[in-house]
């Protein structure tokens, strides 16, 4: 299969769940993906992995679309047995002209999407697995069975601790 090269506009990495930004990067991009990150610390059902290491990568492409990867970090020196680190994954199509919530709600619809491929079931409550959605102008996360709203998405782990 051919892929043909692809000149960016810019090119940011940066820590899955922050604090800093790297200069030039589109902040709203930038918000959503940390606060996805945030949520990916817990809630999970699967294989055990290490992602806490785990790095963004935003490639802006000259018409306003942008291409994200979420790559594994630096192996942690003191790594606990049977636990692998996050197998990388990417994903197209955000424009970064869509609010911070918008891309809030399509990043963690696509992260769920792309651990689903690797027997992961995240978020979860109980035994329902939740789905981002946009609530007025909040990007959540929603327990489809009842429709009900269980945290804004970037607070779930606080919400767990609860």
């Amino acid at each position: 299969m051919y892929v043909p090269d692809i000149d960016y506009v810019g090119v940011w990495t940066f820590p899955i769940t922050g604090p800093d930004a790297p200069d030039g990067a589109p902040t709203n991009v930038v918000t959503a993906c940390q606060a996805v990150g945030r949520d990916l610390q817990c809630r999970w059902h699967g294989p055990d992995t290490y992602i806490e290491n785990c790095l963004w990568t935003i490639s802006l492409l000259d018409d306003g679309h942008c291409h994200l990867a979420l790559k594994p970090g630096p192996r942690p020196k003191h790594k606990s047995a049977g636990t692998s680190p996050l197998r990388g994954l990417g994903f197209g199509g955000p424009r970064i002209e869509q609010s911070v919530q918008e891309l809030t709600a399509l990043i963690a619809g696509e992260v769920q999407d792309e651990l689903a491929g690797g027997f992961v079931q995240w978020p979860i409550d109980g035994q329902r697995m939740l789905m981002p959605s946009l609530r007025g102008d909040k990007a959540v996360w929603v327990a489809r069975s009842a429709d009900r709203v269980t945290a804004e998405i970037g607070t779930l782990c606080q919400r767990s601790a609860l």
